[in-house]
């Protein structure tokens, strides 16, 4: 059997692990436009504070290929052709397969600006990016980050330790929103801007000013708000969201709605042909239809469950659903599941000790916990992560007592007269 994996980060990596367990003896290639160890994405902005060295990145080994018998293409991947079943490289070279995975990930978008083309602008995505902008960060006092999600504060974090003064630019009116709410969103920034940051939220980038250097390229100079503010600065990082890596399936019969479209065994509507992680749209565990989980547990997930069925072990992906987690200003956030339900639906508890950095929220729809907020102390958050994803009943009382003390494993949840 020919095993062809795109892609090298974690949906492909534990494909490709989980393929070689089941079927010792099958071919596999894994081809990926970095020609690089497989490394976490999620520490690229760790990396680039010097919180951690670029060996420290790396999630397996350099005999890893070697080892697992896996042949590793460095390449580009140019489209798919399913009726020839072959990816078709850049190079003009075409790589046969019997089962194909997808899992090429998502990049960086923003939408256009003006001056966006200038030296000083930047994405953080990948370990290159990282190095770029370490590289660049000597000629930096002054940086704009465009986006006030999780990425955006983590490249903010980034940037910070530094020494580079920071202002957070969102369009939203809180940070985090697919993350947080109002409340805990409030804590957050008054944490930021204890440590020096600026946060402007409900406020977009107009356009990017710049002036030439002593080589006379175009450098930032500074950003223009749609309110009018003019902020000088030596860096833009845009990081306003990602797009799914669809490109090389146009055109093969993949069926693409916002990602690659999976069924319950991460394959698509082209027979042999998978999809998992940041491209792939999946079922989603808390909601009618299917979702692009950008999340490196999801990535895992997927990719071992594409890995057990391409090689014959037929395995039923469940759901993805929201998880996040961060630390801002030493205080700890961790959220779960659906954070914010429209008005009239379900009931919504909260708890809230602002100057403590204090916050809990639990929402509640038919009886079941289906989505958490936590700041500060979020011990026990796995045991409330994990009552969302079985899709538990739960007694309203027992959420209630958990808002104010510590959550505890019980051994069982209960679900009794104050249940919904």
């Amino acid at each position: 059997m020919r095993y062809l994996i795109i892609g090298n980060s974690a949906a492909g990596i534990f494909a490709a692990e989980t393929i070689r367990g089941l079927d010792p003896d099958g071919q596999i290639t894994m081809i990926s436009k970095e020609d690089c160890l497989p490394y976490s994405r999620c520490l690229t902005s760790y990396f680039l504070g010097k919180e951690i060295r670029e060996e420290d990145m790396y999630i397996r080994s350099k005999k890893f290929y070697s080892e697992t018998g896996i042949k590793f293409i460095g390449r580009n991947v140019k489209r798919i052709d399913s009726d020839s079943k072959c990816a078709c490289l850049e190079s003009g070279e075409n790589v046969p397969y019997d089962k194909l995975l997808v899992a090429t990930g998502a990049s960086p978008f923003s939408p256009p600006l003006e001056g966006s083309d200038m030296e000083g602008v930047f994405q953080l995505r990948t370990l290159a990016d990282a190095k770029a902008m370490a590289e660049f960060a000597p000629k930096v006092k002054t940086a704009v980050v465009m986006g006030a999600g999780l990425v955006g504060l983590k490249g903010a974090h980034g940037l910070h330790e530094l020494g580079i003064k920071v202002i957070v630019v969102g369009s939203a009116p809180y940070l985090m929103r697919y993350s947080t709410d109002p409340e805990s969103s409030d804590i957050l920034i008054r944490l930021l801007e204890k440590d020096g940051y600026r946060i402007l939220l409900n406020t977009k980038a107009d356009r990017i000013l710049g002036e030439r250097n002593s080589e006379g390229k175009m450098s930032v100079s500074g950003v223009v708000l749609n309110s009018g503010e003019h902020i000088p600065c030596q860096m833009v990082l845009k990081a306003i969201g990602v797009r799914p890596n669809v490109q090389l399936v146009e055109g093969s019969g993949v069926f693409v709605n916002k990602g690659i479209v999976v069924d319950e065994e991460m394959e698509t509507y082209v027979k042999d042909i998978y999809a998992a992680g940041d491209v792939a749209e999946a079922k989603n565990l808390l909601q009618v239809g299917k979702s692009v989980s950008a999340l490196w547990p999801t990535a895992t997930e997927q990719g071992i469950i594409a890995g057990c069925n391409m090689a014959g072990l037929k395995r039923r992906y469940q759901g993805s659903m929201a998880l996040n987690s961060a630390v801002i200003g030493g205080v700890g956030l961790i959220s779960a599941g659906i954070m914010n339900l429209p008005p009239g639906e379900g009931i919504v508890l909260k708890a809230s000790e602002p100057k403590s950095n204090f916050y809990r929220k639990f929402v509640v729809k038919d009886g079941r916990l289906i989505g958490m907020i936590m700041v500060g102390k979020i011990e026990g958050a796995g045991i409330l992560s994990g009552l969302i994803r079985k899709r538990a009943k739960v007694d309203i009382n027992y959420l209630n007592c958990l808002l104010t003390n510590p959550v505890k494993y019980q051994g069982y949840f209960p679900a009794g007269k104050g249940g919904m």
